[in-house]
C-alpha cells in the first residue's frame, strides 16, 4: 500500500509542477476593442457593457478599449467602459491611429448596422448590436 501512496503523490506532483509551468509559460493575447459611440448606438448602449463583460472573461488575454473617437485604456486584464457615452456622428477614420492595433492579436469592432460602413474591417471581428 505504501508504493502506491508514493506513487499517487509523486504524480500529483508531477502534475502540479506541468501545471504550474504551463501556466507561466503560456503566452498572453492582446485584444483591441473599439466601441462605436456614435448617435446611431444610442439604443444599444446598455448592451455594450454586457458584451465587454463577456470578451473580458478570455483568459490569458489582456484588452485595450477605445472608441471611435478616443483611446479609453490601453492594455489592462478587463475593459473598463467609464462614463462614455454616445454622442456625434460615427467617423471611423481616427481608429488607424491607435498605437495598440500593431501591438494586438485580436481586434474586435463592436458597432450596429445602422452606423458607419465596416467595410474597411474585414480583418477584425464585428459584433453587430442592433434592436
Amino acid at each position: 500500500m505504501k508504493p502506491l501512496a508514493f506513487w499517487l503523490i509523486g504524480l500529483v506532483i508531477a502534475l502540479g509542477v506541468f501545471a504550474l509551468v504551463v501556466n507561466l509559460v503560456r503566452e498572453t493575447s492582446r485584444v483591441l476593442v473599439v466601441v462605436d459611440s456614435s448617435f446611431p448606438m444610442t439604443e444599444m448602449w446598455d448592451r455594450v457593457s454586457g458584451e465587454l463583460d463577456e470578451i473580458d472573461d478570455q483568459r490569458y488575454s489582456e484588452f485595450a478599449l477605445a472608441t471611435e473617437k478616443s483611446l479609453v485604456h490601453s492594455w489592462s486584464q478587463e475593459l473598463r467602459l467609464g462614463a462614455v457615452t454616445p454622442f456625434a456622428p460615427c467617423d471611423f477614420g481616427e481608429i488607424s491611429a491607435y498605437t495598440e492595433i500593431a501591438d494586438a492579436d485580436n481586434l474586435i469592432l463592436i458597432t450596429t448596422s445602422a452606423s458607419c460602413p465596416t467595410e474597411a474591417f474585414s480583418d477584425w471581428s464585428i459584433i453587430f448590436l442592433d434592436p
